[in-house]
Parts: C-alpha cells; structure tokens; sequence
C-alpha cells in the first residue's frame, strides 16, 4: 500500500506542476529541477517512506577531510532540517538524502519537503562552489587548526557516511 501511496503522491504533484511524472516498477522517479540538478525519488520498504536523494559534488582533495567532517556534523543537526549527508566512495561524491515516512506521505508534506530539500541543496551546492575555490567550512577552521593537524582520525573517511544506492 505504501509504495502505492507515493505513486500517487507523485502522480498528483506531476499533474499539478502540469508534468507527467513516471515511478517505475522499482518505485523510483527521477525529477529534473530545472537545468540544475536532479532529485532522485525512491520508497524504502525497510525505512517505510519515500527518500529524496541529491549529489552535491565531489570535495576538492585539498581540505576534503574539514569538508567531510562539515557534513558529518551536520547530520543530525536541528538546523538540518532531518537531511543526512553521505559520502559514496566509488563515485567520490558527497550526496543528501531526506526521508519522507508513509505516515506523513500526502501531497501537501511532500511538496513542503520537496521546496526545502530544494533550499538546501542551493545552500550546499553554493557552499561546495566556495569548497571548490579553496574555502575551508568556517565551523571547522579552529578545529583543522589545533594541535591535531586533521580533522578525521587518520585519513578515514567516516565509517557511516557509505554508498548510497537510490
């Protein structure tokens, strides 16, 4: 019933925004924010709700392991707004995902959700830009600084930021 529930969820926002809008048999749909960037949407049975999923880019090797840690404190985070950030090690990039749970899965929650998943990946996709440019994450600069020259212990990425598959 619930894989159901966000097809039609999708269905109904597609026809809104005047698109028709395909969840395959897998229970996922692809959708194109402009020339942008994509949001990948999928149901998780183990989870029971609908992720939204986003690739923000791959960090620069230079201050890869402040930026790594940025995102890892901000999982969890209340001004994250429920968004966790994963790091995939094949593709070397760093993702967001948020999960919408059945309970919650209606038209008007996703499409809340949907325009602030939106405002946080501009928000990040701006920061990764200023990453790119050598900007270090301010929240971590006194920290990279200490007497501990890294600011993951010895090189590791962390263990549950892992690969994501939508």
């Amino acid at each position: 019933m619930s894989r159901e529930l966000m097809v039609q969820v999708v269905n109904d926002f597609g026809r809104e925004i005047g698109s028709q809008l395909d969840v395959d048999e897998e229970a996922y749909c692809c959708l194109a924010v402009g020339d942008d960037f994509q949001i990948h949407l999928k149901f998780n049975e183990h989870f029971d709700g609908m992720i939204f999923y986003a690739e923000l880019g791959e960090p620069p090797n230079i201050g890869q392991k402040e930026i790594l840690r940025h995102y890892v404190m901000q999982n969890g985070s209340i001004d994250s707004d429920n968004l966790t950030f994963t790091y995939d090690r094949e593709s070397k990039n760093i993702g967001m995902l948020r999960l919408l749970r059945t309970p919650f899965l209606d038209l008007e929650h996703f499409k809340k959700v949907l325009e602030k998943f939106i405002e946080h990946y501009q928000k990040e996709h701006e920061d990764m830009k200023h990453f790119l440019q050598g900007e270090l994450p301010k929240d971590d600069i006194s920290f990279a600084q200490s007497e501990t020259t890294e600011a993951m212990p010895h090189g590791n990425t962390p263990q549950f930021m892992s690969h994501i598959v939508i």
